[in-house]
């Protein structure tokens, strides 16, 4: 199901910025990927994505970004990484988790350190990458997000996600197909390494200066 709508919003996106009914360009939104070597995360504001999961809103109360990052459940939690748990995730996972960090002020202080990319995409297209996110959660009874789990820093927590991760369907593409539905030049299938996503959204371009 999750791989359907990926295909449903690459069909709606353009690389192109949006425009308006009137022909006025629309607000431009920033957006950044964030590296760390094997996985590429997404930060993005968190107005659109509060809208889509209300509850999120309650858990992470004063944040005005997230950063936020899918993949395989026994990888993601570990404490020790190894060959065994990338095999295991690869080709025999067990399930999926979302990773969201709440970001509480400007965001470049919690950039340092980090590979980083930037570009901004039209209001329209971050509220279609928001959606996509949103019906990445799986939610419980009461219909908020189920919870996996403190995170791994920060003011983090883990959820309960839908898609099967697997050597064809990697955390990199994941966010790759997330970008892709907001606009961003890039094909998911050959987004393979972090490096890879990021070096699409330089191509991109920075946001213009203002």
């Amino acid at each position: 199901m999750l791989l359907r709508t990926f295909l449903i919003f690459t069909a709606l996106s353009s690389a192109s910025a949006a425009y308006c009914a009137d022909g006025i360009a629309e607000p431009q939104v920033k957006i950044y990927v964030v590296g760390n070597g094997w996985h590429a995360g997404l930060l993005l504001p968190a107005q659109a994505i509060n809208t889509e999961i209300p509850s999120l809103r309650e858990r992470f109360p004063q944040a005005g970004h997230y950063e936020i990052g899918w993949g395989d459940m026994g990888f993601y939690q570990a404490k020790d990484i190894t060959v065994g748990l990338a095999i295991e995730a690869l080709f025999f996972s067990k399930g999926s988790l979302l990773h969201v960090v709440g970001l509480q002020g400007p965001v470049d202080r919690f950039l340092i350190g980090n590979d980083v990319a930037q570009t901004c995409v039209s209001r329209s297209q971050y509220e279609r990458m928001a959606r996509l996110i949103a019906q990445a959660f799986v939610h419980g009874l009461d219909g908020k997000p189920v919870a996996a789990g403190p995170g791994l820093y920060g003011d983090g927590q883990f959820y309960k996600a839908y898609g099967r991760y697997s050597w064809l369907h990697t955390c990199n593409r994941w966010t790759a197909a997330v970008l892709q539905a907001g606009g961003v030049a890039l094909s998911p299938q050959f987004s393979l390494t972090a490096g890879s996503v990021l070096d699409a959204v330089h191509r991109q371009g920075k946001c213009p200066a203002p």
